[in-house]
């Protein structure tokens, strides 16, 4: 039993076990954009196929103490890289909910009985054109290069601290890219807005119930449409240039 725990927790064994605790945290938070979309055997196996790649590059830090606590520090870390990847992919469909629930282009209820906003609509519209946009620049490559050469800049068992400033950025990355994308659409309906109102102090028309609301869906729906270029090109190249620059350069401070 002893010759079987040495053998377990070997030192060229450790670095081997914290390759695979950081790939299968940053792949797990990393695809929580994609949710039920990659099932769960295409995580485990790009799981395996990332650790595999990366294990060459895995070497383990001079202070990394016990194997549990680099086991615990290497999930904290992937879980930190995984979330900026998560952030970045996420913010397409974050700019398509802003738009729906501003223009009520959510359609939650006719499409899922739970409500969920990201079911139905323009939030799952922005979301794919987000996805095929990030795609098309490959960003996944991106993705790929940085978690493995991410082992170069942060050794095996490297406090989770090197990674805490990359981290806290995320969301304001995130809301960058958001406000970014939805910001022609909202105003597009709110300029809509001022025209009506202005059109019917002069006509004195009285519109139909649900009338003006409808015609602001139809413009932020048409915007999204006529600048699909921008949701594809613009955020996959975006998205790409905010991963490139997060995950090499979660570096721990020299």
């Amino acid at each position: 039993m002893a010759d079987l725990a040495a053998l377990e927790w070997s030192p060229a064994l450790v670095p081997a076990v914290g390759a695979c605790a950081r790939m299968a945290a940053a792949v797990a938070v990393g695809a929580l954009p994609l949710g039920a979309a990659v099932p769960l055997r295409v995580r485990a196996a790009l799981v395996l196929a990332l650790a595999a790649v990366a294990l060459p590059r895995a070497t383990l830090a001079v202070d990394a103490g016990a194997p549990a606590l680099v086991i615990l520090s290497e999930s904290v870390v992937g879980a930190g890289l995984g979330l900026v990847v998560a952030a970045c992919c996420a913010a397409a469909a974050w700019a398509g909910a802003v738009v729906g629930s501003v223009t009520g282009l959510a359609w939650a209820d006719d499409f899922s009985t739970d409500g969920d906003p990201h079911t139905g609509g323009v939030a799952r519209l922005a979301w794919w054109l987000g996805l095929a946009g990030f795609f098309a620049a490959q960003g996944h490559l991106a993705v790929v290069a940085g978690l493995v050469d991410s082992f170069r800049a942060i050794p095996v068992g490297t406090r989770p601290h090197a990674i805490a400033a990359r981290v806290t950025e995320a969301p304001d990355v995130a809301l960058a890219l958001a406000l970014a994308l939805a910001g022609p659409a909202l105003v597009a309906v709110v300029t809509f807005h001022v025209a009506a109102a202005v059109c019917l102090r002069v006509v004195r028309f009285a519109p139909g119930q649900g009338m003006l609301q409808a015609a602001a869906a139809l413009v932020a729906l048409g915007i999204v449409l006529v600048g699909t270029p921008v949701w594809l090109d613009g955020f996959g190249a975006a998205a790409r240039a905010r991963v490139e620059r997060a995950l090499p350069a979660a570096a721990p401070a020299p």
